[in-house]
Parts: C-alpha cells; sequence; structure tokens
C-alpha cells in the first residue's frame, strides 16, 4: 500500500507552491510527474493539498493510481524544498483549550466539562522549516505540540459516531502562544485576551504534511512529544485527551457548518513555558513530534 503523505512546497528560490508527496523519502512533485505518466496536463486539483481536499475521493483516488504507477522522475530531496503549512488557506481554524488533565492542572485551571475552543487566524499559518517570530511586544513566547485535524467533506450537525467519515488527515500543530498577552481589563469578568495571546503574526507553524485518514485507524494512541534545542518538554500521549475527536467535531458542528479544509488542533499535553517558566529565546529550535505523523520542526527569530 502507497503511504499517502500530502504537502505544498516550492523549490527552493521558487515562488510557486506545488502539490507534493512524500515517496521513499523524497517528494515527489505531483503535477511534473502527472505529466510524465499520463502525459495530460494535471487537473486542478492537483494544485495543493487545498484543491486536492475539495476534489474529494475521486482526486484522492486519481492522485494514488499516480503513486502506483510513478516513474519516481521528479522527486526532490528534502532539502531542496521549501514547505508550506499543510493547508494553505483554512476557512476555519479551531484550538482546543485545555484537553489534556495534565496541561489543566499546570495552568491551574479545573477540568472542563464540555470542549473549549477559540480560534486561531488562517493568515498566522507557517510552514515546517520557517522561523517563528518572537515579537517586540511578548517577552513570554510558548510553545503547544498538538495533533491537528483536517476536514475533508463539508458537515453541520455531525453526529460522534460518524465524525471520522469527516477527517480528511492528521497533522501537527504548534499553538504558539504569548502568557504576557492575556491580560486585559475585563480578564476577570471575560477570561483572558486570546485575540493577542494566540494570534500574533506567525503563531501557527503547521505541517509538514497531512497524514491521510486511512493510515492512522485510531488517533487516540499517538505519542506527543516537543523539544527544545535538546531538551524534551513534552511527553505524552493523544489517548489521554480529556474530549476525543468525535466528541470534539460533534459539539463544533453544533449549528456551525464544517468544510473540506478546515482545521482542529485538538489540545496541548503539560510541559509547557507557562508552568517552568522557559519561554522560547533567539535562536531556540521546536521540535513536535507525533507518532505515525511526522516532525514539525521550527526555530525563532527576534522581530526586529
Amino acid at each position: 500500500m502507497i503511504s499517502m503523505k500530502l504537502l505544498n512546497f516550492s523549490i527552493r528560490g521558487g515562488r510557486e507552491s506545488r502539490l507534493g508527496l512524500v515517496h521513499e523519502g523524497k517528494i515527489l512533485d505531483v503535477q511534473q510527474e502527472f505529466r510524465e505518466v499520463f502525459s495530460s496536463e494535471p487537473p486542478s486539483w492537483f494544485h495543493s493539498t487545498d484543491s486536492l481536499i475539495r476534489g474529494g475521493e475521486e482526486a484522492l483516488a486519481l492522485l494514488r493510481r499516480l503513486a502506483l504507477k510513478t516513474k519516481g522522475i521528479h522527486l526532490l530531496d528534502p532539502s531542496e524544498v521549501v514547505y508550506y503549512p499543510a493547508v494553505l488557506r483554512p476557512e476555519k481554524i479551531f484550538c482546543m483549550f485545555l484537553n489534556y488533565e495534565t496541561h489543566a492542572k499546570e495552568a491551574s485551571r479545573g477540568t472542563p466539562k464540555d470542549p473549549f475552543l477559540f480560534l486561531k487566524l488562517p493568515s498566522n499559518l507557517i510552514g515546517h522549516g520557517w522561523p517563528i517570530l518572537l515579537p517586540k511586544s511578548s517577552r513570554e513566547v510558548d510553545y503547544e505540540g498538538e495533533l491537528a485535524v483536517i476536514l475533508g467533506r463539508t458537515g453541520k450537525y455531525i453526529r460522534s459516531t460518524e465524525a471520522y467519515d469527516y477527517v480528511f488527515g492528521y497533522s501537527i500543530m504548534n499553538d504558539v502562544s504569548f502568557r504576557d498577552r492575556r491580560a486585559h481589563s475585563l480578564s476577570k469578568e471575560l477570561g483572558p485576551n486570546l485575540i493577542h495571546a494566540k494570534n500574533l503574526d506567525g503563531s501557527a507553524p503547521f505541517g509538514p504534511w497531512i497524514v491521510t485518514r486511512d493510515e492512522i485507524p485510531d488517533p487516540h494512541g499517538l505519542s506527543l512529544k516537543t523539544w527544545v534545542n535538546e531538551e524534551l518538554r513534552q511527553n505524552d500521549n493523544t489517548r489521554n485527551m480529556i474530549f476525543k475527536i468525535p466528541e470534539i467535531l460533534e459539539y463544533i458542528s453544533n449549528g456551525i457548518t464544517l468544510r473540506p479544509g478546515d482545521v482542529i488542533s485538538t489540545g496541548t499535553p503539560s510541559g509547557v513555558g507557562l508552568s517552568t517558566g522557559k519561554y522560547l529565546r533567539k535562536g531556540d529550535v521546536v521540535k513536535v513530534e507525533i507518532e505515525n505523523v511526522g516532525s514539525l520542526i521550527n526555530g525563532t527569530v527576534e522581530e526586529t
């Protein structure tokens, strides 16, 4: 069976992003290989992961055919490419707040009785290998390694028993947070200022690719680890989520239409800088690794 790890990339020095498929440790240029194998122009589905997801099962089936027939001519070494976010332009990015018991405890919060979510701005997405910006306006920049779910179908009022039918695949999100931007004059009445605490520029590293749903039959048994430089900071398993993916989808879609390419980041375990005081500094390298998905690696740079 062909492994389906899908990504958006450009060749170093180029500006145009394109659809890629991980093949034998290298990146297959899908459009170029399609021309080689089928002697015709590739369909619009093969411009990006976004268009592939919107193409549904028919588009994915055609990509599988290409993967089986590939001649391996248009393969690129990972060092030759620039990775883009796993989905370029999702309509919506939902993020879970306090979805691991250990993280709720380190944040001095109780266990939530219902999923609690906030939104990330799609404009904040950055790819694997891109630098996390340490802004002038925050000195407490934090990391949060998370499993991300990518929607593959339009749905509303989704039953938890049918939730996986709407999942296209999985990726990794680093929910970069700005702890000293949580305060607001109305925080006591309304809670933390999540617009600034979660949405400063470049605060959503996302990638390096999407692993299709069939590759991970059970997303609730995956080890999740985060390193800063060589120090292991987070070490947990997705089985320890308070609210599992079916419950989250049912909750969100109760009145909200979910669309192909929408992203749900499922929350982070304990070990973040909020509890240790070890915030990110210039030159740090953050690696989030999720079993059977991959590793998302980003350095840090100061805003000038």
